[in-house]
């Protein structure tokens, strides 16, 4: 009777045990979970550095007018009593940024025996600030039968400086290569405590 009621409880456990050993781990998709987490992040700006022009404004003189229109122009300034003199400071940000959402699983690779990620990142980007940047009166002097200087003019001022700062910025090499290596060593301590946080040891690399 012992033995029958022995046989019947590994037959229960038996039972029991039969869809446990059936069914088939699926192993987390690790690579998968860590972008996701980085592209929710989006961009993330680094680094940034601060140029500055200086430009003038005053009444054209003969010698650089151009058109008919402008030598009349120059040569009637010229008999006019005073000065007109406008001088402005222009400053912009260079930023440099990590657009964390291009980052996909296939960008990722995890040791699950080590717990390390390796990330391979996009480059680092670099663009002028959106926020409009602001012309600052250095100096200004008009004076006698001299007109004012216009907004029209500093706005025109404003928009040929912008113009001069980008096309500086493009034909000057290496004009950004300190601002992109602080951005990435700033990207590679923010990741490594981020990661860090969600149990893994990082190895960052970039494109």
């Amino acid at each position: 009777m012992k033995n029958l009621i022995g046989i019947t409880i590994n037959i229960i456990i038996a039972i029991f045990m039969i869809p446990l050993s059936g069914c088939s781990h699926k192993e987390k998709d690790y690579p998968l979970e860590i972008s996701s987490q980085l592209q929710n992040v989006s961009r993330l700006e680094l680094a940034r550095m601060t140029v500055g022009k200086v430009g003038m404004i005053s009444d054209p003189e003969y010698k650089d007018a151009k058109s008919i229109e402008a030598k009349a122009s120059a040569l009637l300034n010229r008999m006019k009593i005073g000065t007109r003199l406008g001088v402005y400071s222009y400053d912009t940000y260079i930023v440099a940024y990590l657009d964390l959402s291009k980052v996909s699983s296939e960008d990722v690779e995890v040791d699950t025996e080590t717990g390390t990620a390796y990330l391979t990142l996009p480059p680092i980007e670099i663009m002028t600030d959106g926020r409009e940047p602001q012309l600052h009166e250095v100096h200004s002097r008009v004076t006698g039968l001299r007109s004012s200087i216009t907004p029209s003019e500093r706005a025109s001022l404003k928009s040929q400086m912008a113009k001069e700062v980008k096309k500086e910025m493009s034909a000057k090499a290496g004009a950004t290569d300190h601002l992109r290596k602080a951005a990435e060593d700033k990207a590679r301590a923010y990741l490594t405590e981020l990661i860090s946080n969600w149990g893994y040891k990082a190895e960052i690399s970039f494109k």
